[in-house]
C-alpha cells in the first residue's frame, strides 16, 4: 500500500512535476515549450518545399549535344530525315499519321539497357530547315522521352546542329546510366548526320561543277 502523502498522477501530469519545483525549472519549461513548437513550425513549414524539390529532382534530365557540319542547313536538314533509315539503334520507322509538317512516326528501337528494345509512338512537329520538336505518345517500355532538332546556320557557310533529348524508362535506373547512355546516343546520331550531310553536299557541288562545264 503506497504511503498517505504519495499521489499517483496521471501520466500528462508528469511534465508539471518536472518543471514546477521551482521558478528556475518553470522558466526552462516556458523555453523548452517554445523552441519545440518554432522546431515544429519549421519542420510542417518545410514539407511543401521538400515536395517541390523532389519533384524537381524526378523530372528527367535535358541532355544536349552540339556538331558543327560543313554543309547548308537544306542538305544537313535532309540528312537529318535520312538518319532515321541508317540509324543502328532503329529496327525501323515508319510514318503511321502522315502530315506536311506534323506527323506520328512507329519506331523500335534497340540496343537499350535494361529492356533491350522498346516500341514508340513520336509525335513530330517540323518548322523547315529550322528545327523538328518530338514527343512520345506512347510506349511498351517508356514513361517520357521528347526532345528536338535544331539547326543554325554560321556565316562561314556551315550548320550547327544540335540534339537534346529527355528520357525517363519508367523505371528505378540510377541517373548517371540513363545520362550516359543518352550522351552516346545522341553523340552518335549527330556523327552519322554530320557524315551523310557532308558526303551529300560533295556531291551537290561536284554535280554543280559538272553540269557547268
Amino acid at each position: 500500500m503506497a504511503p498517505p502523502s504519495t499521489k499517483i498522477l496521471p501520466y500528462w501530469r508528469l511534465s508539471d512535476i518536472l518543471f514546477a519545483t521551482n521558478e528556475k525549472n518553470i522558466v526552462s519549461k516556458k523555453i523548452t515549450k517554445i523552441a519545440m513548437a518554432l522546431v515544429c513550425g519549421s519542420l510542417f513549414a518545410a514539407l511543401p518545399q521538400a515536395g517541390i524539390a523532389n519533384e524537381a529532382k524526378g523530372k528527367p534530365e535535358l541532355i544536349k549535344a552540339s556538331i558543327i557540319i560543313d554543309a547548308p542547313k537544306e542538305v544537313v536538314w535532309q540528312a537529318v530525315h535520312d538518319e532515321r533509315k541508317h540509324d543502328p539503334d532503329l529496327a525501323y520507322s515508319k510514318i503511321i499519321v502522315p502530315g506536311e509538317h506534323e506527323y506520328v512516326l512507329e519506331q523500335k528501337m534497340v540496343l537499350i539497357p535494361v529492356f533491350g528494345s522498346a516500341v514508340c509512338e513520336m509525335q513530330n512537329k517540323e518548322v523547315p530547315f529550322e528545327r523538328i520538336d518530338y514527343k512520345l505518345i506512347k510506349s511498351d517500355r517508356f514513361k517520357h522521352m521528347e526532345g528536338s532538332w535544331v539547326l543554325t546556320p554560321n556565316s562561314d557557310g556551315k550548320t550547327t546542329l544540335e540534339l537534346s533529348t529527355s528520357l525517363d524508362l519508367g523505371m528505378p535506373v540510377p541517373k548517371s546510366v540513363i545520362n550516359g547512355f543518352t550522351a552516346k546516343k545522341l553523340q552518335r546520331r549527330l556523327k552519322n548526320v554530320k557524315e551523310s550531310a557532308e558526303t551529300l553536299n560533295v556531291k551537290i557541288a561536284q554535280s554543280k561543277k559538272a553540269a557547268a562545264h
